[in-house]
């Protein structure tokens, strides 16, 4: 499926405004409370998703010149970003070959260098090792680099697989989604230097809520639901991936105005779910885009969220700070004192659910198809 213009979410949610109904799926959904809460499942979900399938590791924009870096952390795995001095995109192992201390500290920077804190090993931008303290008194070597981590970079996201040696097809895996993430131009895109770091629930209970347009005017009344219409919800499902069109109380307005003089930013919104952890927020026309990524673990009732912040030119000076830093804070409370304060309740209660189930209805269509997904790739689809 080829993703549509902005243009066409519109005249859906309009449709979907006007027959007081969202997207629907064929029929309700039921997944199994213990689900969430059996281990077991949990580290099926860790081995087969998250260290078997290609997961956003960096977008473009964060590595644009070589040497630039990104360092973090997923399902355990510390990881190294970096563009390389040919220009390429890679991702390593961030362990140093001699004794596994990690090489740069999690965060972004720039360095023609990485040089190990331990022993003071050092690795250029490609990875290779390059220098080696007391090398005439080591002995023989066998290796000579980082471990390198399978690695594409499409349409202005960088991709790895977090098992070496794995194959990678980030076209197939994309499909497309690739043609949605295009529209977002997110190459362009300059991150805001501050983020926020939230504990999270189960990432599952978290993920639930980034796809579910079902809430946002009830849980979210006083504060991003004000301006929406709930349950009017557009999906385009991409493979495992999946774009959701969000009305707003203005988005009938645009049933008056030339279609070339929309401005979409002002009457609804959308978020982009890269299948399994990654939901952008935002970035129509020339809106600011927030990325939410999830973390599992590291254990199945706990799991870490980090937010960051991109606009189409750097924020700079005192006005536009200050700004951009009221953003951030406002959706930190949003997630972390609604979306998370009902996950960690959700999560804490799920032994007295039994051999209950949690029941997604038609309108839910992006929860059925996460759900749907995670199923598939568990059971070995």
């Amino acid at each position: 499926m080829t993703a549509a213009a902005h243009v066409h979410v519109a005249r859906r949610l309009m449709a979907n405004i006007e027959s007081n109904a969202p997207d629907q799926d064929d029929a309700p959904m039921k997944v199994p409370a213990s689900s969430y809460r059996d281990p077991a499942r949990w580290q099926a979900e860790v081995d087969k998703i998250f260290l078997s399938v290609p997961l956003v590791v960096a977008l473009s924009c964060d590595i644009r010149q070589p040497g630039d870096y990104n360092a973090l952390e997923i399902a355990g795995r510390p990881l190294l970003v970096v563009r390389g001095d040919d220009g390429v995109a890679r991702t390593f192992i961030n362990m140093c070959r001699h004794r596994g201390a990690r090489v740069v500290d999690p965060g972004c920077g720039s360095a023609r260098r990485f040089t190990c804190p331990y022993h003071a090993w050092t690795y250029d931008a490609n990875g290779a090792l390059v220098g080696v303290t007391g090398r005439d008194t080591f002995g023989d070597l066998d290796v000579t680099g980082l471990v390198e981590l399978p690695t594409q970079e499409r349409v202005g996201v960088v991709m790895a697989v977090l098992t070496p040696g794995a194959e990678i097809d980030v076209d197939a895996w994309l499909g497309g989604m690739a043609d949605a993430l295009a529209l977002l131009r997110l190459d362009e895109m300059h991150r805001y230097p501050a983020t926020t770091e939230l504990e999270s629930p189960n990432w599952k209970v978290a993920a639930d809520g980034y796809v579910d347009g079902y809430h946002i005017g009830y849980l979210h009344k006083q504060s991003i639901g004000v301006n929406s219409i709930t349950n009017r919800n557009t999906y385009d499902l991409f493979g495992p991936h999946q774009r959701i069109g969000f009305a707003s109380k203005t988005t009938a307005e645009l049933a008056g105005m030339p279609e070339d003089q929309w401005v979409l930013k002002d009457r609804m919104s959308m978020v982009h779910y890269i299948f399994p952890n990654i939901s952008m927020a935002g970035g129509l026309d020339d809106a600011p885009l927030m990325i939410s990524r999830l973390l599992p673990g590291p254990t199945h009732d706990r799991s870490k969220t980090h937010q960051f912040h991109y606009y189409r030119q750097p924020v700079e000076g005192d006005e536009a700070m200050a700004k951009a830093e009221e953003r951030r804070q406002m959706y930190e409370r949003v997630v972390r004192d609604e979306d998370y304060v009902t996950g960690f309740g959700i999560t804490g209660a799920l032994a007295a659910f039994g051999d209950d189930h949690f029941r997604f209805g038609r309108n839910e269509r992006g929860n059925q198809h996460l759900h749907r997904t995670i199923d598939a790739l568990v059971n070995g689809g």
